[in-house]
């Protein structure tokens, strides 16, 4: 049966890159050198958060400059504009659910997101089942959404009766013109690298910059 699916193992990827968003042993790497600094460290968030911190370059830099939730990268937005997301919200503590604000505040508990994903999710809260669906760390994500040809995210034929998987896909807006828009700019910058020196390239560069300028006055 014929789709219309771009043919890469991760959404949040373009057709020139294949990155791999399971990073849970990069990130016990990372932690190990954060408590060579501070032993005692036990919210790891407040070490991680401010963008002046040296961690919070390195964090983002596990998830490849780009957002573990919809790929958009520092290619196209300025990195002033990437935050350290809970993936599980702080706000749950209130809910008396038996989570801490260790675990809470803990390296698996956070992500490197942009910030309009990272606005838009807010206080995202559903079972912890479907948490583990969901967290980007995991492989599941990337068998949760795909990129069609139109370069749209839409939700897997696998995944699209699931209500938490729904709501969260609207509510990050992971359907927008924006996203989709991101992403053909991600594209056409990685083909740009990929091929330098080309003779078409200056074309593609120009094609990026109007595009570029539409984006900024439109969003």
């Amino acid at each position: 049966m014929k789709t219309n699916l771009i043919k890469i193992k991760d959404y949040r990827n373009t057709s020139l890159n294949d990155y791999d968003f399971i990073i849970g042993e990069r990130k016990v790497e990372f932690l190990k050198k954060l408590r060579l600094e501070h032993p005692r460290v036990r919210n790891i968030y407040s070490h991680i958060k401010n963008r002046s911190n040296k961690f919070n370059l390195t964090f983002r830099e596990l998830y490849f400059e780009k957002c573990a939730y919809c790929g958009l990268s520092t290619q196209v937005i300025d990195s002033s504009r990437f935050e350290v997301d809970h993936v599980i919200p702080i706000s749950v503590i209130q809910l008396n659910l038996g989570h801490t604000a260790d675990k809470l505040n803990s390296i698996e508990n956070l992500v490197s997101s942009c910030q309009m994903c990272n606005r838009a999710k807010t206080n995202f809260y559903c079972q912890e089942t479907d948490f583990i669906i969901l967290h980007p760390d995991n492989e599941h994500l990337r068998e949760v959404f795909e990129r069609t040809e139109e370069y749209s995210i839409t939700i897997s034929p696998k995944y699209k009766n699931n209500e938490a998987v729904k709501d969260f896909y609207g509510k990050l807006k992971l359907g927008s013109q924006l996203k989709r828009l991101d992403y053909l700019l991600m594209e056409m910058k990685d083909f740009c690298d990929k091929y330098e020196g080309d003779s078409i390239i200056g074309e593609v560069e120009r094609l990026i910059y109007k595009i570029e300028s539409k984006r900024r006055k439109i969003y």
